[in-house]
């Protein structure tokens, strides 16, 4: 059974001032989640509201535009399947304990799963997402980080998703069909409206 990484709702919540998206004192969430994290089963953690799963969700931009994903239907249909995504990333696990940084390890672990990066520069967090709207996100939370490349994204799984480069302005036109991470972070990273 699945493990994952899981931090105190409560006590994330109170670092977070009731914001969807938190841009202030990222590092010092960041260490609390790295210090404070336990793992359970995630057929628990999906229904436990005493806890928040962390995500390290990674936006890929090259100059000014972003990498955006096209999750393809399956016949197992999904939440994501069919929706525009900006983000990388999923669940952290025990594997990456033994790293300095486990968010960052499942971070590079997701990665390399998804997408072939080429030219990586800067990796850099730049906020904590807290949705709290109802449905699977009350139970997640996200650091959201930038990885910078002047090179080429190759999405892996082929059968699963596609990829291309988008501007803003072009993220905005398919807004409605981003999920609902990848509309906030549109709003609070790549247009700098914090939420």
């Amino acid at each position: 059974m699945e493990q994952v990484l899981v931090v105190d709702r409560a006590a994330l919540e109170a670092r977070l001032g009731g914001q969807t998206f938190t841009t202030e004192g990222i590092e010092a969430i960041r260490r609390f989640i790295v210090d404070q994290h336990f793992f359970l089963p995630r057929a628990q953690a999906e229904y436990d509201a005493t806890v928040k799963q962390i995500i390290p969700y990674v936006l890929l931009r090259r100059g000014d535009a972003y990498f955006l994903l096209r999750r393809l239907k399956k016949q197992t249909e999904t939440r994501l399947h069919d929706k525009l995504s900006l983000g990388v990333g999923g669940h952290i696990n025990p594997t990456e304990e033994a790293a300095a940084d486990p968010i960052e390890a499942g971070l590079r672990r997701e990665l390399a799963e998804e997408v072939d990066v080429s030219d990586r520069r800067a990796l850099t967090c730049v906020g904590v997402l807290n949705e709290t709207t109802g449905g699977v996100s009350d139970y997640h939370a996200a650091l959201v980080y930038v990885l910078e490349t002047d090179g080429e994204v190759t999405v892996r799984e082929t059968e699963k998703m596609s990829g291309t480069w988008a501007t803003p302005a072009e993220l905005e036109a398919v807004r409605d069909r981003l999920e609902t991470w990848s509309q906030i972070a549109l709003d609070a990273v790549i247009h700098g409206r914090a939420r």
